[in-house]
């Protein structure tokens, strides 16, 4: 099969393009032809990109673009909530429908900077997913720090970027009911593929602490979301916890966030190391020599989370949100906290961890058989292929359901003329196809 891939390529900044790097390779082992689109803003153009086995075209530079869609069988956007790293697969997507890879059910940050070279599409879509009054309320709540809380229930454009799409891939089932309302073509869910680099030793789960101190960890890019502030303090309310637990953090963080954060630890006895962003041999490092990974989100928006599969292939107890991608997992895996009892819970779960490393232990060896069996580069590649055969097997159903909304329209229906009443009936040809 002939796959054209759009994708940030980014190697420093971009999970997604680590994993499809990966995933890039394994198709090209299986026998595909590849060949790699770099989706980024043009102000990234001089990075380094991640190996992929191919060397990547920029989608700005559209002749070659079309020759290499010309002989596609499999047009596949990687998709998340970044304008600047995605902002390719949006122009090209809306010329060349293909197989969306979505990797948060929440995509309004790549919306609202989207809208601002096309507000007149913009409008039109927000009125046709959320109403008449959309366009005001998303553009006065685009302009408040509160942005996220107001939109994410009400207005995610989920089903805008779906509704583009030949069919969708994405990553856990919490979010699909918008998924499936935008996407009238085939929805899969798949397990992400893991991306880094695998433990040296699988027989090793967990350490023995030599100086009595259980290493906690925290990893990724450090926003509210990430909830570091409440690991601090129930680390700092625990007589037991600030006597035992060293805090790390490794990943970007903004100088103000950060003082703010060693300013939180220092006020309630907390030992905090900040290390920020580092490269990928420091990472291994200090996932290697972490106890527990604190792998935690709220709100969640993310269809699944790169750190929690790291910390789990690498063997670790891991403590994570009870909502969205993270409810998912196994409970003899992952330890979960209650979001809206979030101290508490949080500080029952580290109790329990750092007094018992038996636990810790078997934690970790759970988490990492079931992560190396599931989080595999093959199976997703796999999925991708046979998204594809289904994306051409529906896409004549839902081409028709198109044509024959648009000729309702033309004769004066009124109200939401819903693309999936009209597709029932047309499965036949469907079946008969397949």
């Amino acid at each position: 099969m002939n796959i054209v891939l759009f994708t940030p390529v980014l190697e420093r900044a971009s999970a997604i393009a680590r994993m499809v790097s990966c995933v890039a390779k394994d198709l090209i082992q299986a026998g595909h032809r590849v060949s790699v689109v770099r989706s980024e803003d043009e102000s990234f153009f001089a990075e380094r990109p991640s190996d992929f086995g191919v060397v990547p075209v920029r989608w700005t530079d559209e002749d070659a673009v079309y020759d290499l869609l010309k002989d596609a069988d499999l047009v596949v956007y990687q998709i998340g909530d970044n304008f600047p790293f995605h902002r390719g697969c949006l122009a090209w997507l809306a010329r060349v429908r293909g197989v969306v890879c979505l990797h948060d059910f929440y995509v309004a940050n790549l919306f609202r900077d989207w809208a601002q070279e096309n507000a007149p599409a913009a409008r039109e879509a927000l009125e046709r997913w959320y109403g008449p009054d959309a366009p005001a309320s998303f553009f006065a709540a685009s302009e408040r720090a509160t942005f996220i809380e107001e939109t994410r229930a009400s207005m995610p454009m989920t089903e805008w970027v779906c509704a583009m799409a030949s069919g969708v891939i994405t990553h856990s089932e919490w979010g699909v009911s918008r998924v499936e309302q935008g996407c009238a073509g085939p929805v899969k869910v798949v397990p992400l593929a893991y991306f880094g680099q695998m433990p040296q030793d699988r027989n090793e789960h967990g350490r023995v602490p030599a100086d009595d101190l259980v290493e906690v960890l925290t990893i990724g890019y450090v926003n509210a979301n990430k909830r570091v502030d409440s690991v601090i303090r129930a680390i700092g309310l625990s007589p037991l916890l600030r006597g035992r637990v060293s805090y790390k953090l490794v990943g970007p963080i903004q100088p103000r966030v950060a003082y703010e954060l060693a300013s939180l630890a220092r006020s309630v006895g907390v030992r905090l190391c900040i290390y920020g962003e580092v490269d990928t041999a420091a990472l291994h490092q200090k996932l290697d020599e972490a106890d527990v990974l604190c792998c935690l989100r709220w709100p969640s928006l993310e269809a699944a989370s790169g750190s929690a599969v790291e910390a789990m292939i690498h063997g670790k107890a891991v403590i994570v949100t009870d909502t969205g991608f993270y409810s998912g997992l196994p409970d003899d895996c992952v330890l979960k906290v209650d979001p809206f009892n979030e101290i508490s819970s949080l500080i029952g779960a580290l109790e329990r961890l750092v007094a018992d490393g038996e636990l810790r232990r078997g934690l970790g060896k759970s988490s990492q058989d079931w992560a190396l069996a599931t989080f595999t580069v093959r199976n997703y590649a796999e999925q991708i292929i046979d998204m594809g055969t289904l994306a051409v097997i529906a896409m004549p159903v839902v081409d028709a359901g198109r044509h024959f909304s648009r000729l309702l329209s033309s004769w004066g229906a009124v109200g939401d003329i819903d693309i999936n009443d009209m597709l029932k009936p047309l499965q036949l040809f469907e079946r008969k196809n397949a």
